[in-house]
């Protein structure tokens, strides 16, 4: 499937295959015929120049010109209003011809160009190249998924695409601080002028000058289904009717529909979700265009050898003996095991190894934020979760890159994904280092898909059973019983809102309009002061009558506190 200024074709260089396609009735429907072939089953024909691919090296001058020699393509028109429903009936489990959706880019005269190059010291490695010639090709761009490990420079990659396009491009983050990064990689990698460059965040609603631009936003503050401020409805009207040339969005795992745009390309660390809709994704975007050999750009030195270990870590008698109950709800035996002490021990022993002995900088990452709190004022290091100020996460990250005194910084889910710290050498699971999991005697808490995709990247999983070792017990936190048992009534004390997963205020347009609310009140009470009024004799007027005193109904046995019910039973 072809754009051609702003008209979408079917195209390929087999002209049965169009013939099939035309045989479906819903394609059938979509085609706009023209004139010249109204009623028949002709298509128009163009050529088009051959391609060479990364291994063109290996060819001899015959090979090399048989693949660059103009071919015939055979296309048709359809209707725009129908393309979903034509790329519904060429998926696999229909006519299985999956459509590839490539846009025309180089021979769009319709929308307008945005002046934007690659700065000179921008310098993209061989791998970047190749995952961008999968991309372009004949003036063209392919809508589809670029997978790159962590640190191998995936904001440059989706900066260059949108450089190549040169038409206005629409970038999605997943929060206020990676749309400041995002914009801030803009400038940092191409020419664009910051009158062409805008944030449209909660806190930040700004319009770039000129007939084309970039907009660097988050999904929710697009997605966001209820009424908006008059600022921000103007701005969302105007990415609404607004032709976006290029889309770049750096989280997989986060989409839930198809978003319109010329160039959908995704640049993702990992090809994982946890929700069951991978296979959405090739209808969605497209298919995955490159994916990275790991292994391979370690040996080249592009990142860096990493070494992945899953540390076991067996509860205390008093920790499982409250873990097992049956009354306990899944919040609280997660806290359980989460705050178990011997885990706490093993990431404290980590952390002074790693600091210590290796000189790293240590990321600690922490879903749960009393966990997060725990840990973080234990061990006193600074923390960065939901409720951190911009101004705060931007000192602690500033000191954490550059200051010797500050080696360990600890993160929420804020801090999972895009945010640039290159400096960092020694993270969880999820960027690559030690993952400590509770093991039980029934029940253990496994890594999720993420552990496995590794795997399949060549890289091996070695399992700690005796952390720390025996001799540098009485050195670290929570050695003593008491000190064990006063952790465990601080984790049963806490309320279930307190001790469960971290919930992240996302960025949506937190200052929407609320709904208009109809109350009764009377012509006193507008005047304020609660209908009172000045007197210069009291009269009794506005008086409330006295209470009448009645003796309390007993408390519900079933709602009390748990330290009161055998006081009270």
């Amino acid at each position: 499937m072809v754009l051609k200024k702003n008209r979408y074709f079917i195209e390929s260089p087999f002209p049965e295959v169009l013939k099939t396609l035309l045989k479906d009735d819903v394609i059938s429907r979509a085609r706009i015929s023209s004139e010249e072939h109204q009623g028949g089953e002709a298509f128009s024909i163009s050529k088009t120049q051959g391609e060479v691919d990364a291994h063109g090296g290996l060819l001899d001058g015959a090979e090399l010109a048989a693949a660059a020699e103009e071919k015939e393509t055979h296309s048709f028109e359809i209707d725009p209003a129908q393309v979903e429903n034509v790329k519904q009936r060429c998926l696999p489990n229909a006519l299985n011809y999956p459509m590839l959706e490539e846009y025309d880019f180089r021979n769009d005269t319709v929308n307008p160009d945005l002046n934007m190059e690659l700065k000179p010291q921008a310098q993209p490695r061989p791998y970047q190249e190749k995952s961008l010639s999968k991309m372009f090709g004949n003036g063209r761009a392919r809508s589809g998924i670029i997978v790159l490990p962590c640190g191998a420079g995936k904001s440059l990659v989706g900066v260059s695409a949108a450089c190549r396009i040169k038409k206005s491009c629409l970038c999605l983050a997943t929060n206020a601080v990676s749309v400041d990064q995002w914009a801030f990689q803009f400038k940092l990698w191409s020419t664009i002028r910051d009158d062409q460059i805008c944030r449209f965040t909660s806190d930040n609603k700004e319009k770039f000058r000129g007939n084309a631009g970039v907009v660097v936003t988050t999904y929710n503050m697009v997605a966001f289904g209820g009424k908006r401020s008059e600022d921000s409805e103007k701005i969302i009207e105007e990415i609404r009717n607004r032709e976006w040339g290029c889309f770049l969005w750096m989280r997989i795992d986060k989409l839930r529909e198809s978003l319109e745009s010329h160039c959908v390309s995704f640049v993702s660390a990992t090809l994982v979700r946890e929700d069951e809709l991978i296979t959405d994704l090739n209808f969605l975007i497209g298919p995955k265009l490159y994916e990275a050999n790991w292994l391979d750009l370690v040996k080249g030195g592009f990142i860096a050898n990493v070494q992945c270990a899953e540390v076991w870590c067996p509860m205390t008698k008093e920790f499982f003996a409250e873990y097992l109950k049956r009354e306990k709800t899944q919040k609280k035996k997660q806290a359980l095991y989460v705050m178990n002490p011997n885990k706490f021990r093993a990431c404290e022993f980590l952390i002074r190894f790693h600091e210590q002995q290796r000189g790293d900088k240590i990321i600690v990452f922490a879903d749960n934020l009393f966990a997060l709190t725990a840990y973080a004022k234990k061990l006193r290091k600074p923390m960065i979760y939901g409720a951190t100020s911009h101004q705060e996460r931007t000192r602690i990250l500033q000191a954490f890159k550059h200051s010797p005194d500050v080696n360990t910084i600890f993160l929420s889910k804020v801090g999972d994904n895009s945010i640039d710290i290159p400096e960092a050498n020694a993270h969880d699971v999820r960027k690559l280092n030690d993952w400590v999991v509770f093991l039980g005697q029934r029940r253990c808490i496994t890594p999720p898909k993420r552990q496995q995709f590794l795997i399949d990247q060549g890289y091996s999983f070695k399992v700690i059973t005796s952390l720390p070792p025996p001799d540098t017990g009485p050195d670290l936190s929570y050695h003593q019983l008491d000190e064990q048992l006063d952790l465990l009534s601080k984790v049963l004390n806490a309320g279930d809102d307190v001790v469960g997963l971290e919930q992240l205020e996302e960025d949506a347009d937190d200052i929407a309009l609320q709904k208009a609310r109809r109350s009764v009140g009377s012509m006193s009470a507008l005047s304020g002061a609660s209908g009172m009024v000045y007197m210069e004799y009291s009269t009794g007027h506005g008086k409330k009558p006295a209470q009448v005193q009645t003796k309390p109904k007993p408390k519900d046995p079933s709602k009390r506190h748990i330290l009161f019910k055998k006081r009270f039973g």
